[in-house]
């Protein structure tokens, strides 16, 4: 039997429990799966976290905590030692035997001369209607992620993504998408001083500087509850509730992107040793020097 801890953090969420539920009985029943949760709660605390053994969890009360970096960290703790780490967001669901799928993934990559895969896509589409749940099934890949917005990469070292599926097969990525990675071992303990902008090009980068390769998955394994396909989707948004408090600890997280990134700065939270920020510059089409776009992905494939 394997083991995967799956890492998430929520922002008063009705979706945590089903997601969390969900989680388990989509899996094979052949590996151990644990959870470890941090969960906020905005004034009076209506959120349900299954009461078992393999869930461990910290509940918060907004606006203590807030912010994706100290969200997953205070979740991150609860890894011990797990075979598999799978970070996702609390508004999540899965497809049957998900997590038979990712771990033969990455023993299939491994085979193939690829030693540290990071297996990362944004998910299908599900949402709400009339209280029932529908999703949206597709069999392509989101397979490469490409940069727009060069004045916010020029001034802030953040990006907006795009996704798109290339022509040619290539499951190779140039970033990640925060609510999808699976990794053997631990995963890197997140940066508490991220806020939310910027967190997926920060989170490719820290993972391609401690040598793990960006990989997407071969076929679509999970769903994801995006805001604007729901607007009654019950899930409450942290800076339409705490707009002053956001804006000043964007202003911080901003900041560290920006002297991390542009500067290659090394260390707990941030760049680390087994490639360089120029590396993966060359790689994914950016200059974080200087902040520019050099190539914005759409039509190459990653080798």
């Amino acid at each position: 039997m394997k083991s995967i801890f799956v890492q998430i953090s929520s922002y008063h969420d009705l979706e945590l429990s089903k997601t969390i539920m969900n989680a388990i009985e989509k899996s094979s029943g052949i590996n151990q799966i644990n959870f470890g949760v941090h969960s906020i709660y905005y004034e009076n605390n209506n959120i349900e976290i299954p009461d078992l053994p393999n869930v461990k969890y910290v509940i918060s009360k907004a606006p203590d905590n807030i912010g994706m970096g100290r969200g997953r960290a205070i979740a991150h703790q609860f890894y011990a030692g797990e075979d598999y780490y799978l970070q996702i967001d609390s508004h999540s669901r899965f497809d049957n035997n998900w997590d038979s799928y990712l771990i033969n993934l990455i023993e299939y990559y491994k085979s193939e001369g690829i030693d540290k895969p990071l297996i990362t896509n944004y998910p299908k589409l599900y949402w709400y209607e009339n209280d029932k749940e529908k999703v949206r099934e597709i069999e392509d890949v989101i397979t490469q992620f490409y940069w727009k917005d060069p004045e916010g990469f020029k001034n802030h070292r953040m990006l907006t993504q795009g996704t798109y599926t290339p022509k040619e097969k290539n499951y190779h990525t140039i970033t990640v998408s925060g609510g999808s990675i699976f990794v053997e071992g631990e995963f890197l303990k997140p940066n508490e001083l991220i806020y939310a902008n910027g967190e997926e090009v920060f989170i490719a980068a820290r993972a391609f500087t401690n040598g793990y390769y960006l990989m997407a998955p071969t076929k679509q394994f999970m769903y994801h509850l995006y805001w604007e396909a729901d607007k009654d989707n019950k899930r409450r948004i942290v800076w339409h509730d705490f707009p002053e408090l956001c804006a000043s600890l964007n202003e911080i997280s901003r900041n560290e992107i920006f002297n991390v990134l542009s500067n290659g700065l090394k260390g707990e939270g941030r760049l680390g040793e087994e490639r360089t920020i120029e590396q993966y510059g060359e790689y994914c089409g950016l200059d974080f020097k200087n902040g520019l776009i050099l190539d914005n992905g759409e039509d190459v494939i990653r080798r």
